[in-house]
């Protein structure tokens, strides 16, 4: 059996969507070593066929058959962009042999038990929170979206960063990243924005509601049966500070930003 290393080392949605590959590597015969920072290597609970690893396997490439990069570095990101190409077309196109691996959902084999969290039989959960959005999701007409879905109860899963609440629902903050599959499995309703936690749906829902992304022509936009699309009305949209972060650099470089507020 030979050893692979796959190397995505931030941003927990990213590293979800890589776990087909992973498991595609496995199945295949390999042992799959996945190169990410630390504080995500909880994730890696809810798996079998794959461990997490530190940055420093980064010295140790040599002792792998192979090397898997999946992810998209600063570098990349103008070329990506330009691609038109959604993240995991753009990044699993690199390797012809992952092909197989490159629409399929996450899938979780480990499931953590979540009782300790002593949620009600039936409850519906929010995630309206995200890291790398570059549209900002008006959080009344969100609120309002989730409540003509269903009464109630809600809860919203927050990772209790300041300013990270509504005026509504029970705030659940995951003590582990492993939990999230659990305790996104378990709700009634569930919606999100375009986040890690709707990448994790994929993999352990029939259906769900996810709030699209028009930036970017819906570049950033991950998509898998099962997703009821929430638009926003464009009345509404904002694009965050990482959107005009990365508008304003490639304007001062000359690159063509007509279209990337682009619905």
């Amino acid at each position: 059996m030979s050893r692979v290393l796959v190397i995505c080392h931030w941003r927990l949605g990213d590293i979800v969507a890589n776990l087909p590959a992973a498991r595609f590597l496995a199945e295949s015969g390999h042992q799959v070593d996945f190169c990410c920072y630390r504080q995500y290597h909880s994730i890696f609970g809810t798996v079998s066929y794959c461990r997490p690893v530190g940055p420093e396997a980064l010295r140790r490439q040599g002792d792998y058959a192979r090397v898997y990069t999946l992810e998209i570095t600063r570098l990349e990101y103008d070329a990506w962009r330009a691609s038109r190409k959604k993240w995991r077309d753009y990044v699993y196109g690199r390797y012809p042999e992952l092909e197989p691996a490159r629409l399929k959902p996450p899938f979780f084999d480990r499931m953590p038990s979540v009782a300790e969290y002593q949620l009600p039989e039936h409850y519906n959960l929010a995630s309206p929170f995200g890291i790398s959005q570059v549209t900002v999701v008006h959080a009344g007409w969100f609120r309002q979206q989730c409540e003509s879905l269903s009464p109630g109860p809600w809860y919203v899963l927050t990772d209790r960063r300041i300013g990270r609440c509504h005026d509504w629902g029970t705030p659940l903050h995951a003590l582990s990243l492993d939990h999230l599959p659990g305790l996104i499995a378990g709700a009634s309703v569930f919606v999100t924005i375009n986040s890690a936690p709707n990448i994790i749906a994929s993999g352990v829902r029939a259906s769900w509601y996810k709030v699209d992304e028009p930036g970017f022509h819906g570049q950033d936009n991950y998509e898998a049966p099962g997703q009821i699309i929430l638009q926003q009305p464009r009345e509404l949209e904002r694009r965050s500070w990482r959107f005009w972060v990365h508008y304003w650099r490639r304007k001062l470089m000359g690159i063509d930003t007509s279209s990337d507020a682009g619905s």
